[in-house]
């Protein structure tokens, strides 16, 4: 890693490597001259003017071409009547299922800075000393985990929407992205126009957003005899709280309201990349996603943190509502109530279709919230009241009551 340190301040960077047993060495001075000089055992090695390895440098040029759209019939798997069973399967399966296995492992606390840890929220949030301040830090990919392989231009977009929506759920405005583009080779039709077409989805998405792209690394020629790895880009986010006493969390509280935020999903293409979907066979369909609409929901979400009117907040992704309440309610150890009127139950519940949370409200906000979700064009419906042990889903004309220690148990199926 290259930083910059300013004039007269090396002592004080070189105290941290050391604090924290890093090598780290000086290597150069910048100065006001447009030529990069390097030297070894002080003989000059390299002499070039700076354009040339920036603005000038060379560049590839791919020739890229999409593949035939995969089409899928996802409309009787969406009218379908969801089980409980179904639900569970999904908590367990392992792009769903806890990461505690993995995160236990290693350090995962900042010294005592670390306020929300792994699995606690929907991004870690870590104090900033000497401040009110803290830092919201999330790293994700595209919401439905195989949406690249139909679209990766909305695989780079979504990825970018999951990552701003985590760290807004924690009530924290994004100000900051890199990210990490893991593709197969780009030296083939398929792998050019997946490379190119998710960094066109990024750059979009960021634009909506206001968002920079402060740095970023790839990893490509991820293939085997079988093929390449599915197109996958992850978005490493970083968000800005002001007053970290204000920071939202996952778990709801008795009586509380439970509303879904973003548009419904009620048509079959919201399960198109969906992990129900491909676990049935269909690996098909066309998903979509507003973006405009997810950033208004972004700008949304610290605003109702900081006016105290909401007591919690976990965004839709993998599993759909479904494992969202689900993830709720094992957060809170608490069950909830759950009506949603649909013609197309399975696609309502375990539809994949970025740019919504789930947010729990307090009976006595509920009309302010209301007003600011009017005020800022966010969609919403009220789904029910959180309480009991047990999760009630009345989705259309499917019933589904499962105890929250029976979504525990599948939440936390071992790798």
């Amino acid at each position: 890693m290259l930083i910059v340190v300013r004039a007269g301040r090396a002592a004080e960077v070189r105290a941290i490597f050391d604090r924290f047993e890093l090598a780290a060495a000086e290597i150069g001075t910048i100065k006001d001259e447009p030529v990069v000089r390097c030297r070894a055992g002080g003989e000059l090695v390299c002499e070039v003017p700076g354009r040339v390895l920036v603005d000038d440098a060379p560049t590839y040029e791919i020739a890229g071409a999409a593949p035939p759209e995969r089409d899928a019939d996802l409309a009787g798997l969406a009218a379908e009547l969801p089980s409980a069973e179904t639900l569970l399967a999904l908590l367990g399966a392992p792009n769903a299922r806890d990461r505690r296995p993995v995160w236990r492992r290693y350090d995962h606390m900042n010294g005592t800075n670390t306020l929300v840890g792994p699995g606690a929220g929907d991004a870690a949030l870590v104090r900033v000393k000497g401040t009110t301040r803290a830092l919201a830090l999330a790293i994700d990919g595209p919401g439905p985990a195989r949406l690249g392989a139909l679209d990766p231009y909305l695989a780079g977009a979504s990825a970018v929407v999951e990552g701003a929506l985590n760290v807004a759920c924690g009530g924290a405005t994004p100000i900051g992205i890199t990210d990490c583009l893991n593709f197969g080779s780009p030296e083939t039709e398929l792998g050019a126009w997946q490379l190119e077409r998710a960094i066109d989805g990024i750059a979009d998405a960021c634009r909506v957003l206001e968002l920079p792209v402060v740095s970023g690394n790839v990893s490509l020629y991820n293939e085997t005899p079988e093929g390449p790895i599915l197109p996958t880009p992850v978005i490493g986010t970083v968000g800005l709280m002001e007053d970290r006493s204000l920071a939202l969390g996952m778990s709801w509280r008795e009586g509380d309201e439970i509303w879904v935020l973003g548009d419904d999903p009620d048509d079959a293409a919201a399960l198109a990349a969906s992990e129900l979907a491909w676990s049935r066979g269909h690996r098909g369909g066309r998903p979509s996603l507003d973006v405009a609409a997810a950033a208004r929901l972004v700008g949304l979400m610290p605003a109702l943190a900081r006016d105290r009117v909401v007591s919690a907040a976990h965004d839709l992704s993998v599993g759909g509502l479904g494992v969202a309440l689900a993830r709720m309610a094992i957060a809170s150890d608490i069950g909830a109530t759950v009506a949603l009127e649909t013609a197309l139950p399975t696609a309502a519940l375990f539809g994949e279709r970025g740019g919504r949370v789930l947010i729990s409200v307090p009976a006595a906000t509920a009309a302010p919230v209301r007003e600011a979700l009017k005020m800022a064009g966010v969609a919403s419906r009220r789904l029910g009241v959180a309480g009991g042990s047990e999760v009630a889903l009345h989705v259309g004309t499917a019933r589904l009551t499962l105890p929250v220690k029976d979504l525990t148990a599948s939440w936390r199926t071992p790798f």
